[in-house]
């Protein structure tokens, strides 16, 4: 398989080419509070334009999806910025030829909390919202043999890495995800709501293996084989479910949904995990269920792994869970596993998934779950990790999903 190079975020630019996944004018922390929507501006190239969102600018859309953005491409989107109505940053958009009508009066807002329900004369249907998930999921094409702990360069393909900008301009990784169709990926709410202020969500990675390297490549059989180029898409908006709350040593609800900018490409490094939809996924119970946590989380001998890892944990009864937590209030929307010393979400990524094989259409495949959520010192001795419990908030998930 031959080799692409391949650029890649997380602190490693000036290389000739800046390789931005998305630039702080799309995502940054917005200050401006006076809305310019489809007021008279000039764009950069001192043509005449109209301030509109995003999605209504064909130019803007169309560099922002480009894999790799130039110096002067991003110095061109960030002067492109015009305003802001709520969450949702506008651009000066070329008139007239170039800029769609809107269809609305104002741009809809990027929720982070929407409330519980709405009105469903706004919204697809339920039955719409499935068939926006893949009809093929949890499949991946590893012949590995089973053991070790790190994983194969196309195993556990529906990993995710969520990158934030710091104030410095570096980009880094905090938390991991999961994959669920083209253009969603979930993980904790904690990842999305609770990060440092200075911060602005950027990016998600997918296809990654080896963080360190510009391109993935392993020995397989003695013979040398290469990953595609990981795929950094930037983050459109993010959704975090209404009760999401945290109260001394109770984290409740802690899951979030982020919306990608375009659609993943789907290879053999790349692909979604299944949801637990059917009555079976929703009911089963998770007591002694063998499990799959995969990532770049800490280890006992670095604070990040350069490599995906993975491990096997069990889940744990509920009753023993709470009773290793006992003020933190575990119940059904949760899931106990680990608890052995040196493994445990060790290998996995706040946020990241927790993974089991179960049946599909009478074949076997991965299914999501649940999301790391918190836990004690990792890696403790019969001490679990609390991880979200995926099947609990599927109706949820579904709900907010969209073409």
């Amino acid at each position: 398989m031959t080799a692409v190079r391949r650029h890649r975020g997380g602190g490693r630019f000036g290389r000739g080419v800046a390789v931005v996944p998305i630039i702080t004018v799309i995502m940054c922390v917005l200050h401006s509070s006076a809305a310019q929507f489809q007021n008279p501006c000039r764009t950069p190239d001192l043509k005449n334009g109209l301030c509109v969102t995003v999605a209504q600018c064909p130019l803007i859309q169309r560099l922002l999806n480009q894999p790799l953005l130039t110096s002067n491409v991003v110095r061109f989107l960030e002067a492109s910025r015009c305003g802001a109505q709520d969450r949702k940053v506008l651009v000066c958009c070329a008139e007239p030829e170039n800029v769609q009508p809107a269809t609305t009066a104002a741009p809809l807002p990027v929720q982070t909390r929407p409330p519980a329900s709405t009105p469903l004369g706004n919204r697809l249907s339920y039955e719409t919202q499935l068939r926006l998930l893949p009809d093929e999921c949890g499949v991946q094409y590893t012949d590995r043999i089973i053991g070790g702990e790190r994983a194969q360069l196309d195993e556990y393909p529906w990993t995710a890495l969520i990158q934030h900008r710091r104030k410095n301009g570096e980009l880094k990784f905090h938390c991991g995800g999961a994959l669920i169709s083209d253009r969603y990926v979930l993980t904790a709410a904690h990842c999305i709501e609770n990060i440092q202020r200075s911060w602005t969500l950027t990016a998600v990675r997918l296809g990654e293996w080896d963080i360190d390297s510009d391109q993935d490549c392993a020995n397989s059989y003695g013979e040398r084989v290469c990953a595609d180029p990981v795929q950094d898409i930037a983050i459109e908006k993010y959704i975090v479910h209404p009760g999401y709350a945290v109260q001394k040593q109770s984290v409740k609800n802690d899951i979030a949904q982020v919306r990608l900018a375009r659609a993943a490409v789907f290879n053999d490094y790349v692909q979604p995990i299944c949801l637990p939809l059917e009555p079976a996924q929703r009911t089963i119970s998770y007591d002694g269920q063998r499990f799959v946590v995969a990532g770049w989380g800490q280890t006992e001998d670095a604070p990040r792994s350069r490599y995906k890892l993975y491990v096997g944990v069990s889940g744990v009864p509920e009753q023993t869970c709470q009773q290793q937590y006992p003020q933190a209030g575990i119940d059904r929307t949760q899931v106990c596993a680990g608890g052995t010393a040196k493994q445990d979400s060790c290998r996995g990524d706040s946020g990241g998934p927790l993974m089991y094989v179960g049946q599909r259409n009478s074949e076997g495949v991965m299914y999501l779950g649940g999301l790391v959520s918190f836990g004690r010192q990792c890696g403790l001795e019969g001490v679990p990790g609390v991880y979200t419990r995926v099947n609990q908030f599927v109706d949820w998930i579904v709900s907010n999903l969209e073409p």
